[in-house]
């Protein structure tokens, strides 16, 4: 009787041991998944970057806000060649959590300046000070960015590159005062408004 007894309180405590290994188990693949998310899907990214045509100019800084394991929008702002810099875009990632590479396009808007003054050539071969307006511009950009993990928390580097369209008309620059500005000038100027070829490369610091 007595090894009856011990027979099924073995079997009872064998039954109950494997209820729990069961149910370990089942819980088991959500809790990885949320530790995967906490570990690399923060709310919002804070990002400071600079470069040639940088999406926020030569220095500046933006919210990256993920939408899916996939897909993020950004904002920001800057100052650049061109004054003051407000960016808007969306980005589509190849790999999940925001990491590798990342295809994007989106918006640029370069404040201008006004009453600029500048001691420059003219078409008659002399030098003399210039007033003028660096006119506002819109441009639309399509760039490839490449993104690594920096350090062990949430935190990311990247690098971009890509092309900027300026889609604003009208001239780049007014000449306020002298004598007509000559051809090399006026390209010298051009160079230095938005649009064209971009690299930059930036750190992004997650935010939960």
């Amino acid at each position: 009787m007595k090894q009856i007894i011990l027979i099924l309180f073995i079997a009872t405590l064998t039954f109950h041991a494997l209820g729990q290994s069961t149910g370990v188990k089942q819980i088991g693949p959500e809790k990885k998944e949320q530790k995967l998310k906490r570990a690399h899907y923060p709310a919002f990214y804070i990002t400071t970057s600079t470069g040639i045509n940088n999406n926020t100019g030569v220095l500046g800084f933006s919210f990256d806000v993920p939408v899916s394991k996939n897909i993020s929008i950004d904002a920001g702002v800057g100052a650049g060649s061109w004054n003051n810099k407000i960016y808007a875009g969306v980005k589509y990632y190849l790999d999940p959590f925001h990491r590798g590479f990342a295809f994007g396009t989106g918006l640029t808007y370069s404040s201008g300046l006004s009453d600029d003054r500048a001691y420059m050539t003219t078409i008659y071969g002399n030098n003399e000070w210039i007033e003028y307006n660096k006119n506002p511009q819109t441009n639309i950009l399509f760039a490839a960015y490449k993104y690594w993990n920096m350090g062990k928390k949430y935190n990311r580097w990247y690098v971009e590159l890509g092309w900027s369209v300026r889609v604003t008309g009208g001239s780049i620059v007014t000449q306020l005062t002298g004598d007509p500005l000559d051809r090399v000038t006026l390209n010298t100027l051009e160079l230095f408004a938005p649009g064209g070829l971009i690299a930059g490369v930036g750190m992004s610091f997650g935010v939960h």
